[in-house]
């Protein structure tokens, strides 16, 4: 007979708390604000088991933040995260209370699972596929050219008609 496994299921999920901290954060203040936030989570009953200690970023773009009824803007802050479990009935209250924060600039929460997931980096190959097939590629990254292979091309594009560019293979 086949036996049954009974599997529990947990009401707890796994997230991760992605965070900007405004900018104006001593270095010496850092870890008291950090840890503050961090309480935010534990007071809500997460548990954490992974996090990153904020860093200084320059931000792509200006963020806006109203802080005692006046716009803020920041174009650079201090980016971190941390990974908790925690009831999915809480997370709207923990939202919330990240939110009335004026320290946190921007915040994210994210379900995720517990494993490590960082990304790997791409390989970038020395080959691109062109109408003939491949086609080599040298140091500088870019298929060697003649000067009218150049001059037609920059033709296409400038009159939008397609050009057919014949780039010779090295033996």
């Amino acid at each position: 007979m086949d036996e049954v496994l009974k599997v529990e299921k947990s009401e707890n999920g796994i997230y991760e708390l992605g965070f900007l901290l405004v900018p104006n954060i001593t270095e010496e203040k850092l870890p008291e604000v950090f840890g503050n936030l961090k309480d935010v989570l534990i007071e809500k009953g997460a548990q954490i088991f992974a996090e990153e200690f904020p860093k200084n970023i320059i931000l792509s773009y200006t963020m806006e933040k109203t802080i005692n009824n006046k716009i803020e803007r920041f174009k650079e802050g201090f980016f971190g995260w941390v990974k908790f479990e925690l009831k999915q009935a809480d997370m709207s209250a923990l939202d919330a209370k990240i939110r009335l924060r004026e320290d946190v600039i921007r915040h994210l929460l994210i379900s995720t699972v517990r494993e490590n997931t960082i990304a790997s980096k791409r390989v970038v190959g020395n080959r691109r596929h062109g109408k003939g097939g491949d086609v080599e590629i040298k140091e500088g990254g870019a298929p060697e050219m003649s000067k009218e292979d150049i001059d037609r091309e920059i033709e296409a594009l400038v009159s939008e008609k397609p050009a057919e560019v014949s780039v010779e293979k090295e033996a």
